[in-house]
This record gives C-alpha cells, structure tokens and sequence, in this order.
C-alpha cells in the first residue's frame, strides 16, 4: 500500500514540478505561451502548488506513515479498503484542484485557491487515511515512539485543519485570518511534524537505534515543535491590518520555534553519535542530513518573514517562495526520499544522480529565491527613501530589473530538479535484493536527565494533540476573527470597495481572481517606510465588504490597493495593459490577457477602479 500512495504521489511530483518550472519560466519569460488561457501565471502557480503540496507531499507523506507504523508495530497494514479509498479521494481530490485551478475556477482564498468541492473530497480521503493510521498506531499504542507520534498526530492535524477550512470564510480580514490558520495546519504544521517524524524513523533504522526508545529531548522537541508551529499561520498578516496582539502572537511563536530546532536536532544527533562513519546505507543517511539541514533552515527563514525588523522588506516577496521551498522540496521530500529508501533496501534508491541534482535544484532554487526576495524589498525601500522613485508605474522597473537575475536561477534550479524527479519516477518501483545490516552494539546515550524516563503513551498522545489543535484554533483563529476591530466597515469599503450582485465591479473581481491575479499583486499599504506613496495605511474596515479579502499575494506588480486614487492613474491605460503589456512598458513581466472578450476587460477595469 505504501508503494501505491508513493508511485501516484511521485506521479503528482513531477506533475506540479513541470507546472511549477513553466510558470517559474513565466516570470522571466513573460511571453512565453502568453495570451492563452490556461497557460497564464496565475492559474499555473497555484495549481504547481497544490499538486506539489497536497499531492506530493501529502500522499507520499501517509503511504510511507503506514509503512512506518508496521514497522513500529510489527503488525501489517489494518483497514486496507479504506486506505484505498483514501488514496483514491485524495489523488482526485488533487488533479480536479489542479484541474479547476487552470481552468479558471480559483477560489482566491489564500493556500485554499481550490474550489470547495475538490477541497471536501480531499479532506474525505484525509480522515479516511487519519484512521488506517490510528488503526495502526494503536496496537502499540503505547510503544511508538518519536516517529509514531510525530506521524500519528500530524495526520489529524492535517484533517481537523482541512476540515476547518471548508466551514464558510468570514469577509474581510476575519476571513483571512481563518485562512491563514488552515494553511498552517495543511501545509507548515502537517510538513513540518510529518518531515521530522520520517527522519526519526529513517535515522533510527540506519544507525539500529530502537524506534519506541523513551528520549526525554525526543518528547521535548515532539510537543515544543507541534505547539509553536500550530500557532504560527499569521506570519503571512504580519504589517497587515489584522489586530496588533495578533501578530505580536506570531512573532513570539516564531521566536520559540528554536527550541524544537535545538532539542530535534541534538536528539537526532545522538542517536548518529559514532555510527554515522559505519552506516552502509548512505543514500538514507545523506537524504536525511540535507532534509534535516532545510528544515532547519526553514526554521531561521520565517523568523525573519515574522520579525518585524526584517518582515518590512521581505513580505509580499520570493522570500515567501523561498520558505515554501525550504519546506516542500527541501525538508519534506528528502524526508520522504530518505523513508522511501529504507522501504526499498536503501542501496535501491541511492542514485547519486537523483541526490546532486535534487540538492543542486533545491539549493539553487531555495537561495534564489531568498536573495531575490531580500534585494526586491530593499529596491521598494530605496525609491520612498531617495525619494527618485515610486513603487509603482513606471518607478517599479527598478524592482522588476532588481528581481530578474534571481528568477533565472530560480527557474534553471527548478529545472534541474525536475529532471531529477523524473528519473526518481522511473526507478520508484525497483527494490535492493540486498539486506542492509546495521551494527546491534548498544548505543550510548550521554545526555542523561533526572527520575525515570517515562513513555509518552497513547492517552497523552490523544489529549495532548488535541489540546494544542484546539488552543492554536482559539488564539490564532476564532479569537482574532472576533475581535470587534476587524469587522467595522470603513467609509472607503462603504463608497468604493462595497460590491453588489450583476454589478459590472462584480463581476471584474471574480475575474480577478480566477486569473490569479493575487498570484503577483497584494492589496496592502503597510505601515512602514517601504509602502510610503502607495497609498493610506490599509485598515480592516477597508475589506469589510470583501468575500475572500485580497490582502496577502505576491509583488511581482505593485500593490493595487489604493491604485486608483494614485497620480498618474488612467483607466485607458489599464485596458491597454491588460491586453499588451509590454506596449508601453517593455519591462514588465505581466502576462497578456488578450483573449479576454471585450466585457470581461471591461469588468475587470471597473474593479479596478474601485481600488481607491
């Protein structure tokens, strides 16, 4: 069963990794199968991503969980219909996402750009898997180990939060708010723990240290890793007008996650203390090593997204890309590649094409798309502060040129990459026919606490798991959505930004958003020197009228908050642009939307208009 959820999950990989490199491909070749349809940026972004994430990550992820759990267990798999079922449920779940996603059916919802209808079956086939877990987990229930929780719980983290996302959105920044908590859970919480729980796993084989060990730095690291990554969904709302106690919540959470880092990783380290020169299976071990290393990395990249100091110039920025990367390519597929070879005899997948080219693409990718993230932000600081340019209209070629080196190395990473992903797809199904034998010498364990070492049993596991889900859910979730200062209607939402059923506005931002045009325009003036001209500061009540709020996204274009109200703004203009972008402005990176009718450019000027 684990090597069905693998051969369709490594299917989905290479699948998303090609939408990916092309819409990578479009931003520094802009006109590449420009003014097509399905072709655009905006649609195949987001679907590249939920191919990857929901896909990828998701299936190989709980396939390899059972894997996992019988070898804690010593027990084959349980419930094997309804671990079919699940993989089926997801897999559709994920292609009719991708599906709808390039033909113009994008929600606008925030790492929930599916329709609701894909995203159900999805979280069908979740719990449906949440339970063959369970199932399994519980014939030892109380024997798992780190790898038994970490898995165990991050499969229901990933259900409840799915679940939680198909409940109505609250307009307005409420909206966004509860959209940030359930892309924390699906994609951040749910990666991170299932990443860790594979290494734990995979680490503990190579080097023949019994997987159910009670380690005190294991449960410390389990529990520390799983509350501050739970709480940490507002790092995308940092600077934006969600409320102040909110963000300052994520911030000091962003900060904590050290400890889980620090505890993980000298957990992990002793467990390889004096063995890692004797380890026959090198490919597991160097798959693990470069997954620990991005996670890790991971960790230091979004502290800087949540730290005020530095989230002022890398938000709304490749920095963002960059982190989603770290996680998603780095930590949790090599992760999955390092579980994988144990399932399959280790020397069986230890390519060292797959492996260099895979970190080449990884590291590449990851780096470019930090640095360009970094030198973006400050380009947007130095026209406000040298007062030469703005960060709009002409002015934001300065960006644009800015960003443009790193695209590229961006873009040829990826490729990399995915040539790497094909040839690992190829090889998915074959097998070492030799045993790897691992040294059965005690391991010596230096690090001693006080009192006897007790098992994190399977009460614990259940209470305790539940317990963080539901307190992250309150604090960064319904407690924020409450809060009365998110919900008031300003003037400007009340004259401008209010949009009434078959009115021409209407329809243009339902436009706007099947188009994905989020995918490279935020609509946020911040509080900070970088978004000095844009505009008025954005407050809550401004998208009060707003179902979903257009607040976070990309900037790769400016941010067309108060765009209409700008000096120098000419509805003329936007219809040219929309249609040839690169007329006027040979730099642009804008995709045409040519073959748009008439009404809908129409419709989508007028939406524009109101953005003021």
């Amino acid at each position: 069963m684990a090597g069905k959820y693998v051969l369709v999950a490594t299917f989905l990989f290479v699948l998303g990794l090609v939408t990916t490199t092309l819409a990578a491909l479009q931003l520094v070749l802009p006109d590449l199968l420009s003014g097509t349809a399905y072709t655009t940026y905006g649609r195949l972004a987001p679907a590249g991503r939920a191919l990857l994430a929901s896909g990828w990550l998701t299936l190989a992820g709980l396939g390899l969980s059972f894997y996992v759990l019988s070898q804690i267990t010593g027990q084959e798999l349980r419930r094997k219909r309804l671990a079919m079922t699940a993989l089926v449920l997801i897999a559709f779940g994920v292609f009719a996402t991708a599906g709808a996603l390039i033909g113009g059916l994008s929600s606008g919802i925030p790492g929930q750009e599916g329709p609701i209808w894909t995203r159900a079956i999805s979280a069908i086939g979740y719990l449906a898997a949440s339970l063959v877990i369970t199932a399994m987990a519980k014939q030892r229930a109380d024997r798992l180990g780190a790898a038994g929780w970490y898995i165990t719980a991050a499969s229901w983290w990933l259900t409840a939060s799915a679940l939680f996302g198909l409940i109505p959105l609250m307009s307005g920044i409420p909206g966004s708010i509860q959209a940030a908590f359930v892309y924390a859970g699906t994609n951040r919480l749910f990666a991170v723990s299932l990443a860790v729980g594979l290494l734990y796993f995979a680490f503990s084989k190579i080097s023949g240290v019994d997987p159910t060990e009670p380690r005190p730095l294991a449960a410390l690291g389990f529990w520390s890793l799983t509350l501050v990554w739970a709480f940490m969904g507002g790092v995308e709302l940092i600077y934006s007008a969600s409320p102040d106690w909110y963000e300052t919540l994520t911030i000091a959470f962003a900060i904590a996650a050290f400890v889980p880092l620090l505890a993980i990783v000298m957990d992990l380290g002793l467990m390889l203390k004096g063995r890692t020169a004797s380890i026959p299976d090198r490919a597991t071990l160097r798959y693990g090593v470069v997954a620990g290393l991005a996670l890790a990395t991971a960790t230091i990249v979004n502290f800087l997204a949540a730290w005020r100091a530095t989230s002022g110039a890398v938000q709304y920025s490749t920095w963002t890309t960059g982190l989603e990367t770290l996680i998603v390519l780095g930590g949790g597929s090599f992760a999955i590649f390092a579980a994988n070879s144990v399932r399959r005899g280790g020397r069986a997948s230890g390519s060292s094409f797959h492996f260099s080219w895979s970190l080449i693409g990884v590291a590449g990718a990851s780096v470019a798309f930090l640095a360009g993230g970094a030198v973006s932000g400050f380009s947007w600081i130095a026209g406000p502060s040298s007062q030469l340019f703005p960060n709009y209209g002409p002015g934001y070629e300065i960006a644009v040129a800015s960003l443009a080196p790193f695209l590229w190395v961006a873009a040829i990473s990826l490729v990399l990459y995915s040539i790497a992903q094909v040839g690992y797809l190829l090889r998915i199904r074959t097998t070492s026919s030799e045993l790897l034998e691992v040294s059965e010498a005690p391991i010596e364990y230096d690090l001693q606490f006080e009192g006897a070492v007790r098992y994190l049993t399977w009460r614990r596991l259940v209470w305790g798991a539940t317990a963080v889900w539901v307190a992250a859910a309150l604090f960064t979730a319904i407690l924020p959505m409450m809060d009365n200062t998110s919900t008031a209607s300003s003037l400007t939402a009340d004259r401008f930004r209010t949009y009434e059923a078959g009115t021409l506005e209407l329809q243009g931002r339902e436009i706007y958003i099947s188009e994905g045009c989020a995918e490279c325009h935020s609509q946020s003036v911040r509080p900070i020197v970088t978004d000095v001209g844009l505009g008025a500061v954005s407050v809550a009540g401004d998208y009060a009228h707003e179902d979903p709020a257009l607040v976070t996204g990309m900037r790769f274009g400016p941010d067309l908050m108060r765009v209409a109200s700008r000096e120098g703004f000419d509805p003329s203009f936007v219809r040219s642009h929309l249609i040839d972008p690169r007329s006027a402005r040979p730099w642009s990176i804008m995709p045409s939307y040519s073959y748009l009718s008439e009404a809908d450019i129409d419709a989508i000027v007028s939406y524009i208009e109101t953005l003021r």
